[in-house]
């Protein structure tokens, strides 16, 4: 009987995960339009068979203990047909696996430039101080105002996205009596994940006063109402652009 964990290069005690890390890998690799050698189609079919039987709990069960529900069935491609099935099948696949890392790309991308543009502009606003707010008319504060009301709404709504994305809530004491592990593809709890960005926003406000006091040049003005009250309008409305200058560009990619 073919050796599918050798086929696959994992362990046969291998997690799914583990299992669907090396056939990404290995796919990739010897995908026909990309691999040169001339086994390209029977190694290709070979890798596929082997996580279509590793990735199914009872077919590998199957396997496991030496019985085989495709006895009849050889992992090399003896006829065209077979192939051309096959390889669409594992298209099929591999392109699912690349829209998914994509979709992981832009998630990933899209919950950085949460983050960073409002830990600049929290710092960049205690180190200049601006008096934007206080030089404007009436009109000029309300609109001020209600675009930081927008964009702290935006980033409240697009943050608790990102964190439920990536951080998990942690079991409760009954719960964890059980075991119950955190899930693998969130590292952080959503506590951490709070502290950091209250953290984060509080220590880019100090660098930045600490930084305006230490260097004398700058003669930047004294803290005011308008200035302390600019500290939270001011980041709301840097990531309300910085997001919408991003969907812009995506738009734009489109055509």
């Amino acid at each position: 009987m073919t050796d599918l964990y050798r086929i696959l290069g994992v362990h046969p005690r291998a997690t799914p995960n583990e299992i669907k890390s090396a056939y990404r890998a290995l796919a990739r690799k010897n995908h026909p339009d990309v691999s040169a050698s001339p086994d390209a189609n029977a190694t290709f079919a070979q890798i596929n068979e082997a996580y279509e039987t590793l990735i199914d709990p009872k077919r590998r069960a199957a396997y496991d203990r030496g019985e085989s529900e495709n006895a009849s069935r050889t992992f090399y491609a003896a006829r065209s047909a077979e192939v051309v099935a096959i390889q669409r099948e594992f298209d099929r696949m591999v392109d699912e696996m690349i829209a998914h890392e994509r979709r992981e790309a832009a998630e990933r991308s899209h919950a950085v430039l949460l983050v960073v543009p409002l830990f600049l502009s929290a710092f960049y606003v205690m180190l200049t101080k601006p008096r934007i707010i206080e030089e404007l008319s009436l009109i000029g504060r309300i609109v001020i105002v209600a675009l930081a009301l927008y964009g702290l709404i935006y980033l409240v709504r697009n943050l608790s996205v990102a964190l439920s994305r990536y951080t998990y809530e942690p079991p409760d004491p009954l719960t964890s009596v059980f075991r119950a592990e955190k899930p693998r593809d969130k590292s952080i709890s959503r506590r951490a994940g709070l502290v950091f960005l209250v953290s984060g926003y509080l220590v880019s406000l100090g660098l930045g006063y600490v930084v305006s006091r230490l260097v004398p040049m700058l003669q930047m003005p004294p803290l005011s109402p308008g200035i302390a009250l600019g500290v939270f309008l001011y980041p709301p409305i840097a990531v309300l652009i910085i997001g919408n200058l991003r969907r812009l560009g995506g738009l734009l990619d489109r055509f």
